[in-house]
C-alpha cells in the first residue's frame, strides 16, 4: 500500500491558534563565518505538544519534546506587531491553495521571520481572533512594496470563507518583503509578509502548477542560448549553457571540481538556481521543484521506476527499450545533445570526439539523452531503491559539515544518478549479468576508468569522424604509457589495485575464465554511460528536482542545529571515503604535456580548486533578497525582486553564509523541511533518527 501523502483534506479552520514563527528567532543580517562553532541553545520542552500547521490547524505530536516547543514559545513574540482593541487581538494568517489543502504553512513553519507568502500566486490573507461571535468584518486592506510607494493593494474588498471569517485574496509580484495593513474602526493590524519562490515535491503540485514547471522546463531544452537570450533577456540560461558549465568543472582533467571533496553541495545549490532564474523567465509562476526519491523507495521497492517521475508526461521511462537506449517516448523524447559545430560552439568547450557536449571520455557518438537502468549488466548498479528516508535519518547524526557533505554527494543521491544513467560495454560477452551482479560495486569500472584518464594512464581519441564505428572510437591504455608491463603489475603500478572496492573481483574473474588483461582494456574503454552518470548530467532533465532533496536535508540540519537539536561543526572540510575511486585526494598537472605525446602529468595528493572554503564559486548574477531595514535594495533583472549587493562571484564560505535558511536572504523556500512522509509515522525525518 503507498504510504501517506503530503497532500490531504482541507483543513477544517486554517487560522485560529498559531501565527508563524517570529522574526526575533533571527534578524537579516549575515551570519557569522561558517566554520565559527554556534552556540547550542535549548528551550525547555513543554508539557503538551505546539502545533506547527498553517494558523493553528492541528497537527499531530512528533516524537522529539522540544524541537517545536521553541514554534510554541515564538509564537507569543510574533504577536508584537499586531495593535490590539481593547478586547480584541486579531492574527494574520497567510496561505495559498497547498497550505488550505495540506494544513502545513510553508517550510513547515520553521522558517524565521514571520509570514512567507508564494510569489506569483493567490495569496489569502486572513484576521482571526480568539472569539468566533464577530462574523465578517469590513476591513480595509493596504499591501505595498516595504521601501517603496508602489500599493499592490488597496481596498474594501473581502471574500468570506465557509465559517464566516474574513479573508482578502492578493497576488504578491516580486520576491522581497510587503507591509500589510488591515484596518477596521479602531482596530489596526501591521505585518511584514515575505514574498519568496516556493519549490514544493513534484507529487504536491497541482496539474496545471506541474504542467506550467514542465512546460518552462521544456523550454529550457529546446531554446538555445542565442534564441533564448533574445526572447528573454541576458539572464537567460539554456539547457546547453548549464551542461557546459557542468561539464567544465565536472569533467577537467586535472580533478573533479564539482563532486566528491566539499564540491558537490555549493556548485549544485548554484546551477539550480540559475535553472530556476531560467524557468521563471518563461513562466514567473513556477520554481525548480523538487523530488522526494525516498517516496519511491517506500512505496515502489525495487519497482522504483513505475513512479510517475517516470511517465511519459512527467519525465519519460527510466530505461528505454531500444538499442541505444535512447529516451524515444514522452515529454522529452529524443531530447538532442549538442552538437558543436558552426554558431553553436562554445569557445575552448569540453566535448567528446565526436563533437557532442559529452565528458571527453564518453565517447559515444549517438546525439540524444540516453538512459539505461543496467550498470554493466547489473539492475540498477545492485541497488534495489534508491536512498531511503532511514538513510537520510541516519546522516542526521553526523557529528561534522564534512560528513554531510560526504553523504551528500554520496550515499543520499549518488545511486539515483546510476540508475538512471547506466553503463554498457561492447564486451557483452565478457561482461556478463552473471558476472557483474555478484560485484559490490559495478560502478567502480567507470570510476576506475576516469581515474586512469586523469593520471595519464587512458587516452582518449579527440576526434572521430561521423562515420567511424564506435568501437573505433574509444579510450584505451596506449602501449607507449604500458612501457612493457603485464596488467597486473600495471593495474597496481597505476593505483588502481589500492581504489578498487569490489573485494571478490579477483575470484570472479577466475570463474569466469578472465584476466586482468580482461579486465584492464574494460577499464581502460570506459564504456558507454547514460547521461545521468557522467559530467554532463544536466543533460537529463532528471537531475534537476534530484538535488533539491539534498539542499532541503542540509537546511533542516541547520534550523536544527540552531535551536540546539543537533550538535555538529560547521567547520568547512570534507571526510574523505576509503578505497572510492571517484573520491582520490589528487589533483593532476597537465600543463606540461604537448598535445599527441605520451608524456604524463604531474599528479600530486592536494584539494581540488572548488573544494576549498576560499575558492571562488562559478556562478554570477545569483542575487539575495534583502530584509527590512538592511541595506539599500538593488533591483534584480530577473523579476525585479530587491536584492542585496553581493559580489559577483562567491566563495565557498560566503555562499555557505548567504544560503543558511536561518538568514531568509534566498529568493526562494522549500514546500517542506521536516517532513519526509517515507519514514512513516509521523513523517519527521528527526524523529526516525
Amino acid at each position: 500500500m503507498p504510504i501517506t501523502r503530503y497532500d490531504g483534506a482541507e483543513a477544517d479552520d486554517m487560522c485560529e491558534a498559531l501565527s508563524s514563527p517570529s522574526a526575533t528567532l533571527v534578524v537579516g543580517q549575515r551570519q557569522q563565518a561558517a566554520y565559527a562553532k554556534m552556540v547550542a541553545v535549548k528551550d525547555e520542552a513543554p508539557n503538551g505538544w505546539p502545533c506547527r500547521r498553517v494558523c493553528g490547524a492541528a497537527l499531530m505530536a512528533l516524537s522529539v519534546p522540544g524541537f517545536l516547543a521553541f514554534v510554541a514559545k515564538y509564537h507569543e513574540d510574533s504577536m508584537t506587531s499586531v495593535m490590539e482593541a481593547p478586547a480584541t487581538r486579531y492574527e494574520l494568517c497567510v496561505t495559498t491553495e497547498y497550505e488550505r489543502r495540506t494544513g502545513y504553512r510553508i517550510g513547515d513553519g520553521l522558517y524565521p521571520h514571520g509570514h512567507i507568502a508564494q510569489v506569483r500566486a493567490p495569496n489569502r490573507l486572513e484576521l482571526r481572533s480568539p472569539s468566533d461571535d464577530e462574523g465578517t468584518l469590513s476591513w480595509r486592506w493596504r499591501v505595498t512594496g516595504f521601501k517603496s510607494d508602489i500599493t499592490v493593494v488597496d481596498s474594501v474588498a473581502t471574500v468570506e470563507n465557509d465559517d464566516g471569517k474574513s479573508a482578502f485574496d492578493v497576488v504578491f509580484p516580486h520576491v522581497g518583503a510587503y507591509r500589510v495593513v488591515a484596518t477596521w474602526e479602531d482596530v489596526s493590524v501591521n505585518e511584514i509578509v515575505h514574498a519568496r519562490v516556493v519549490r514544493r515535491e513534484l507529487r504536491t503540485l497541482t496539474s496545471a502548477d506541474r504542467e506550467r514547471y514542465l512546460s518552462a522546463l521544456h523550454a529550457v531544452y529546446a531554446v538555445d542560448q542565442a534564441a533564448g537570450i533574445k526572447k528573454y533577456g541576458r539572464m537567460w540560461k539554456s539547457a546547453d549553457w548549464l551542461v557546459r558549465e557542468h561539464l567544465y568543472g565536472a569533467s577537467s582533467i586535472e580533478c573533479d571540481h564539482w563532486h566528491d571533496d566539499a564540491g558537490m553541495l555549493q556548485h549544485h545549490v548554484g546551477i539550480t538556481w540559475q535553472l530556476e532564474n531560467s524557468l521563471r523567465l518563461v513562466d514567473d509562476s513556477t520554481a525548480a521543484h523538487w523530488w522526494d526519491y525516498t517516496i519511491d523507495a517506500a512505496d515502489y521497492g525495487s519497482s522504483w521506476a513505475r513512479s510517475p517521475i517516470f511517465s511519459d508526461d512527467w519525465f519519460g521511462t527510466a530505461s528505454p527499450h531500444n538499442p541505444d537506449h535512447v529516451l524515444d517516448t514522452g515529454r522529452f523524447a529524443f531530447t538532442r545533445v549538442l552538437l558543436l559545430s558552426g554558431t553553436e560552439r562554445f569557445a575552448s568547450v569540453l566535448a567528446n570526439p565526436y563533437g557532442l557536449l559529452r565528458s571527453p571520455w564518453n565517447t559515444n557518438k549517438i546525439p540524444f539523452l540516453l538512459r539505461y537502468n543496467r550498470t554493466l549488466g547489473a539492475l540498477t548498479d545492485g541497488y534495489r531503491t534508491p536512498p531511503t528516508c532511514s538513510l537520510f535519518a541516519s546522516w542526521l547524526r553526523e557529528p561534522w559539515l564534512g560528513r554531510f557533505l560526504l553523504g551528500i554527494n554520496g550515499a543520499l543521491h549518488g545511486p539515483v544518478h546510476i540508475m538512471i544513467g547506466g553503463l554498457w560495454t561492447f564486451e557483452t560477452s565478457k561482461w556478463t549479468e552473471a558476472l557483474s551482479s555478484r560485484l559490490q560495486f559495478p560502478d567502480a569500472f567507470l570510476l576506475l576508468g576516469k581515474f586512469l584518464w586523469r593520471q595519464g594512464y587512458a587516452r582518449c581519441p579527440t576526434a572521430c569522424s561521423s562515420d567511424t564505428r564506435p568501437q573505433d572510437c574509444v579510450c584505451s591504455c596506449p602501449a607507449a604509457i604500458m612501457r612493457g608491463r603485464n596488467a597486473t603489475v600495471f593495474l597496481e603500478d597505476a593505483g588502481v589495485t589500492s581504489l578498487n572496492p569490489n573485494a571478490n573481483l579477483a575470484d570472479l574473474l577466475s570463474e569466469f575464465g578472465l584476466s586482468d588483461q580482461d579486465y584492464l582494456e574494460e577499464l581502460c574503454r570506459v564504456g558507454h554511460p547514460g547521461e545521468m552518470f557522467t559530467s554532463a548530467a544536466p543533460q537529463d532533465p532528471t537531475f534537476w528536482p534530484l538535488h533539491g532533496n539534498q539542499e532541503r536535508f542540509i537546511q533542516y540540519a541547520r534550523l536544527l542545529k540552531h535551536r540546539g537539536f543537533l550538535n555538529f561543526s560547521e567547520h568547512w572540510g570534507y571526510a574523505h571515503a576509503n578505497q572510492n575511486p571517484s573520491d582520490t585526494g589528487v589533483v593532476c598537472d597537465w600543463s606540461s604535456v604537448d598535445a599527441g605525446t605520451f608524456d604524463m602529468p604531474k599528479c600530486a595528493a592536494k584539494t581540488c580548486p572548488g573544494h576549498r572554503a576560499e575558492d571562488l564559486l562559478p556562478f554570477e548574477d545569483l542575487h539575495l533578497v534583502n530584509l527590512p531595514g538592511e541595506v539599500e535594495d538593488e533591483l534584480d533583472v530577473v523579476d525585479g525582486t530587491t536584492s542585496a549587493k553581493m559580489p559577483v562571484y562567491y566563495t565557498n564560505l560566503e555562499f555557505y553564509e548567504a544560503t543558511n535558511p536561518l538568514a531568509m536572504q534566498l529568493p526562494y523556500v522549500y514546500d517542506s523541511v521536516s517532513r519526509w512522509p517515507a519514514c512513516g509515522g509521523n513523517g519527521d525525518l528527526l524523529s526516525s533518527m
